[in-house]
């Protein structure tokens, strides 16, 4: 009886560490499952300062966009953001779908997922995409931010 109690007790300490040592993960993946969408949201405001503070100013991060091919810095990335996407339009409106993923290593994280964005231009023409989205983000002390980014849409009769 005694070695039955001393494996449950060995058992019960065992699983209690690993669930302890889980819980970070688990909170910081869920922290980065309600940033995500926050990002999301501040591309739909238009307004290129509420975007600012989710992303890297590094001068060497590059970032991928649907046009044009890559952008050599946020500098450069928040220019042509609103340039590309603000200027000729009246109303961005994205919608992430029920897909996103997230995975985390140390100070590292990607999250994908794909959405879809209602696009009103200033004449007043309705459009939509639909896309993928693949952002790399690294824990700093300030709190997650995004240090790469890329967004593709899917080839015509894709």
């Amino acid at each position: 009886m005694r070695g039955k109690i001393s494996i449950f007790s060995v058992c019960l300490l065992v699983f209690t560490v690993i669930a302890i040592a889980g819980a970070p993960t688990d909170k910081e993946e869920q922290g980065l499952q309600t940033l995500i969408p926050k990002i999301v949201s501040a591309w739909g405001t238009m307004d290129i300062t509420k975007v600012d503070p989710y992303y890297a100013k590094d001068a060497d991060f590059i970032y991928f966009d649907v046009a044009p091919m890559k952008y050599e810095n946020w500098q450069e990335y928040r220019q042509g953001a609103a340039k590309l996407l603000f200027d000729p339009n009246r109303s961005l409106t994205p919608a992430m779908n029920n897909d996103l993923r997230i995975h985390r290593r140390g100070s590292l994280a990607w999250a994908t997922f794909t959405f879809g964005v209602d696009i009103v231009s200033k004449e007043g023409a309705n459009s939509h995409l639909n896309g993928r989205w693949t952002m790399v983000l690294e824990e700093r002390p300030q709190g997650w931010i995004v240090v790469h980014e890329h967004v593709s849409v899917p080839l015509p009769g894709s």
